[in-house]
């Protein structure tokens, strides 16, 4: 899946570990409730290097009452680096599932 700020996997925007070249990193921060928690996530490096990675992106919610068709544009088609989306880095080697909600923005190239 996708965030609305660009995650996938536990690898957000401007952290270091959007750049490592490790196969799994561990990911310090505080979650959703404001507590401290640690989880590991695989690396983009090791999403692009996969033999198949799969984004899907899907449905509505309170976070995203409009779905994610805003941040699939940022993921797919806008001028954004890895480090403020990170997303984006797997553009072009991934395979994305997106419902019609999520890819209403998008240019309609057949992506």
């Amino acid at each position: 899946g996708i965030g609305l700020d660009g995650h996938v996997g536990s690898i957000y925007p401007n952290i270091p570990d959007v750049d490592s070249q490790r196969v799994v990193v561990p990911i310090t921060g505080v979650d959703g409730m404001g507590k401290l928690s640690t989880k590991i996530s695989l690396s983009l490096a090791t999403m692009q290097a996969a033999r198949m990675s799969v984004v899907a992106c899907a449905g509505k919610s309170a976070k995203a009452p409009l779905g994610k068709a805003q941040a699939m544009v940022r993921a797919l088609e806008a001028a954004e680096t890895p480090m403020s989306f990170p997303a984006s880095a797997l553009r072009h080697s991934a395979t994305w599932l997106i419902d019609a909600d999520s890819a209403v923005l998008l240019g309609g190239t057949g992506r």
